[in-house]
């Protein structure tokens, strides 16, 4: 996408949201920076614009994922989020399987090189099979310690959305 806001810290993304910024990119740290990082993110539960939010390799943890899991069961707009690299694992995976049971605009999701395994997999699959209104299209997983089977299962479920 090519309205996407490159910032520095959360509180730069904070200002990104309330200027309407349809994409945003945070390379900032998560550790030593929580208080910002929650503050960014409860502003994005409310936000109507942001579509598109890149946190690459931020170093988010179960905790972070945890906050952002709550801001999407709230928030209709976010449509991609980019989690690669971070430090999520089963805790975090499973808050966010949380949200899709009940997100409906979320159509792309990347949990990239985190720990996730199959317990957090399991948990994304039950969460896209329960939500028979997710609009979830592409999900990436790989790297992340998860049986293929468990993958197959999840990629079935996720062709019903396309």
């Amino acid at each position: 996408m090519s309205n996407v806001t490159k910032v520095k810290s959360y509180d730069e993304a904070i200002g990104a949201l309330k200027k309407g910024a349809v994409g945003i990119k945070v390379v900032c740290e998560y550790e030593g920076n929580e208080q910002s990082f929650h503050k960014f993110v409860d502003s994005l539960a409310s936000n109507k614009t942001c579509k598109v939010l890149d946190l690459y390799w931020n170093h988010i943890d179960d905790e972070g994922a945890r906050r952002i899991a709550d801001a999407l069961k709230i928030n209709k707009s976010l449509q991609n989020l980019n989690l690669l690299g971070n430090s999520i694992g089963t805790n975090g995976t499973e808050r966010i399987a949380d949200a899709l049971k009940v997100n409906t605009s979320f159509l792309e999701l990347n949990l990239r090189e985190n720990n996730i395994q199959n317990a957090g997999a399991g948990a994304i699959r039950d969460a896209i099979h329960e939500n028979q209104e997710c609009a979830l299209m592409i999900l990436y997983l790989d790297l992340n310690g998860i049986d293929q089977t468990l993958l197959n299962d999840i990629t079935a479920l996720l062709r019903r959305n396309r």
